[in-house]
């Protein structure tokens, strides 16, 4: 029965039932290609001798005793490249050049402890191109697969460096060192893929294509899938799709490498659409743009699948039309528009790797049937992780492919939805009204939500709990945006889930009330303090325009002002009335902020909404007000006996702009809280 399940799980999974094939050594980036869960069982199988390496001294001193008993070399003599280090040190490459003639066994030779040869510490300099190139000319091809304690050759290193001349010229002339790999297991593509090398690794694909590589295997099972998990490590989610399409079964071998690679998708929510944010504008031109022609579409069939694939293009370089007029036309536009317009052309990336990371997500979840167990296997941990982080476009596609994957539950039984409530996730939590209502997916799809979870909780319980948002500036706002959450949950939610109790005997509501307590506390403090300080400018406004309403600006005449008739006159009566009232009145609204009971359901429309009317009354009597007192200013420069008032454009000009200086400064320092409050209250992230 035993080998039986053994052979059972072997099938689903895709592992090796030899463990020591399973993990890769300690290298010169640490442990790869291993999972989270596979950490225990890499731990088991290292000797006593492994384990006790602990620093990462102790690792590069036992890396550095195995590469001398393996390559069977005496202790180096380094004392007679001594002037050789000083020139690389300070970069003279001229008086490198010198040494290396001087003494010529330092072309081939180990020069560091590290055994690294000069060529390991020269393609690290770009401005050293020319000597690498001399060197790569004049040694033989088997000098320039030396290995330096990690058994990185020169061509490994200048694929991490991206030193993209220097590693196409070693490769041409030792093309076997493309799939040599070091102690971690990483080949040159890896090296690139790894530190985000594009134009290194094409270049490297050019010479492959070139030189005829026979060898496939760093193309092929997990050696394959880890390139294209450093690929989308590395945000190349292009060059990734490239590869799949050139090999349909890479990374799609076994489940253990879809696992692998869709946790990797899910370890970058900026990767996709619902990880970015935009402004309004910005996210206007995103909607408007499409890309989904420049999207690479790998095929699921698995002909060609043993020949070398390399055909892929350079979209940086090479025009995907080759000779369509149209199309070079379009080109050429967009280059226009992206040195116009920097932020367009950012945009267009922006959308185009979206785009990318979407069609990865769709092209490991096809090609198979999924069953639970499959599916509990290689998709549960990358679908609960993406509705932690709010991936919504990732959680979306898996529930097409498998839409029972919605009662996949973490180690604490929280299933994708309850996740999305306890991390506030609104994008992922509004695909509960697609896909969980009844006549959508079948009456008992609608308990999905409902299950419960850890300590008897439900998803009710989860909304209630305290999780204030890294993105929401103040306490009101907070609480709003909690308040929120709670009533739109209770509003999908049974009945039923309302009154019921957790292992401590509360009921959702009582969570909500304790959870929140000092978060209340915190917004009550933040609302009277802004209440506060707004009345401090009110009362000063009613102040002063009750003042001028008494001293009228003019000579009176039994009780009668003598300006009456003119047009600035009737301009600062109208204006300090409108002063006076809306001050006041944005006064009152204060006061009724101040004297609130502050109850939680307060935070959700009443609050804010008192909020917003009085800092708009406010704005509106600050500028009346101004607008009075220019009127008066007016008035009194430009007074002639009669009594009249002759308007003056050498007055009435400087007046104007100086007295809107105030109103356009304050109503822009206001600006940021009046769209806050408008957007949290009539246009939530999340309806209720």
């Amino acid at each position: 029965m035993a080998d039986e399940g053994s052979q059972q799980n072997n099938q689903i999974t895709g592992q090796p039932l030899n463990k020591e094939n399973s993990i890769r050594l300690v290298g010169r980036f640490g442990i790869r290609n291993a999972d989270d869960d596979e950490l225990d069982e890499a731990v088991s199988l290292m000797s006593l001798t492994d384990k006790e390496k602990n620093s990462t001294e102790d690792k590069i001193r036992w890396l550095m005793e195995n590469k001398k008993k393996e390559d069977g070399i005496p202790e180096l003599e380094l004392d007679c490249y001594k002037e050789l280090w000083k020139s690389i040190n300070r970069s003279d490459w001229k008086e490198v050049k010198k040494e290396l003639y001087r003494k010529p066994s330092a072309f081939t030779s180990q020069i560091s402890e590290f055994y690294e040869t000069v060529l390991h510490i020269l393609v690290n300099f770009k401005k050293a191109l020319g000597l690498v190139r001399e060197i790569v000319d004049k040694v033989d091809s088997d000098s320039l697969g030396k290995a330096d304690y990690q058994r990185d050759t020169a061509l490994s290193i200048a694929a991490y460096v991206g030193n993209s001349e220097a590693a196409e010229m070693i490769a041409m002339k030792n093309p076997g060192l493309l799939t040599r790999t070091n102690i971690s297991g990483d080949s040159p593509f890896h090296a690139a893929a790894r530190f985000g090398q594009e134009e290194t690794f094409r270049r490297l694909l050019k010479v492959a294509t070139v030189t005829e590589m026979n060898d496939q295997s760093v193309f092929s099972g997990d050696n394959g899938a880890t390139i294209v998990e450093y690929l989308i490590s590395s945000s190349l989610y292009g060059l990734a799709l490239d590869l799949l399409q050139c090999y349909p079964k890479l990374g799609r071998e076994t489940l253990r490498q879809r696992k692998k690679i869709l946790r990797k998708l899910t370890e970058n929510p900026q990767g996709f659409a619902s990880g970015c944010s935009f402004g309004f504008w910005e996210g206007l031109i995103y909607k408007a743009i499409s890309v989904k022609k420049e999207v690479t579409v790998p095929s699921v069939e698995t002909k060609n699948d043993d020949s070398l694939l390399l055909d892929i293009v350079d979209r940086n370089k090479e025009n995907p039309t080759h000779g369509d007029f149209r199309a070079r036309c379009k080109r050429q536009a967009y280059d226009i528009i992206g040195l116009l317009f920097p932020s367009i052309k950012r945009i267009h990336k922006t959308k185009l790797k979206n785009e990318q990371a979407l069609q990865l997500v769709k092209t490991l979840c096809s090609g198979i049937f999924w069953t639970f167990p499959k599916a509990s296997y290689a998709l549960k941990r990358s679908v609960l992780k993406a509705a932690t982080l709010g991936i919504r476009e990732f959680v979306k596609e898996i529930l097409k492919v498998y839409p029972a994957s919605r009662m996949f539950s973490d180690d604490d039984s929280y299933n994708i939805f309850q996740l999305a409530v306890l991390h506030r996730r609104e994008k992922v939590f509004k695909l509960i009204y697609k896909w969980g209502l009844p006549y959508k997916r079948g009456l008992s799809q609608q308990w999905v939500p409902s299950y419960l979870c850890k300590d008897q909780e439900n998803i009710l319980h989860l909304a209630g709990k305290c999780k204030p948002s890294s993105d929401i500036n103040g306490a009101a706002f907070q609480m709003q945006l909690e308040m929120q959450w709670f009533k739109a949950v209770e509003k999908l939610a049974h009945p039923v889930l309302r009154e019921e109790r957790n292992e401590k005997e509360k009921t959702p509501r009582e969570v909500f009330e304790k959870e929140h307590k000092k978060l209340v506390e915190d917004a009550e403090k933040w609302m009277r303090d802004t209440a506060s300080s707004c009345m401090v400018v009110d009362a000063l406004i009613i102040a002063m325009v009750f003042a001028a309403i008494i001293a009228v600006p003019g000579n009176n005449d039994k009780g009668i002002p003598n300006f009456r008739h003119e047009t600035p006159f009737k301009v600062f009566v109208i204006a300090d009335a409108a002063a006076l009232f809306s001050s006041s009145f944005s006064l009152l609204l204060f006061v009724r902020i101040l004297t609130s009971r502050y109850a939680e359901e307060d935070f959700l429309k009443a609050l804010p909404k008192r909020l917003l009317l009085g800092l708009v009354t406010l704005i509106f009597s600050i500028a009346t007000m101004l607008v009075a007192s220019s009127s008066a200013l007016i008035m009194l420069i430009d007074a002639v006996p009669g009594p009249k008032v002759i308007v003056r454009k050498s007055t009435i000009i400087p007046v104007t702009v100086f007295s809107a200086l105030p109103v356009i400064f304050f109503a822009w320092s206001q600006s940021n809280l009046l769209i806050d409050i408008l957007r949290s209250t009539y246009w939530p992230p999340i309806r209720y």
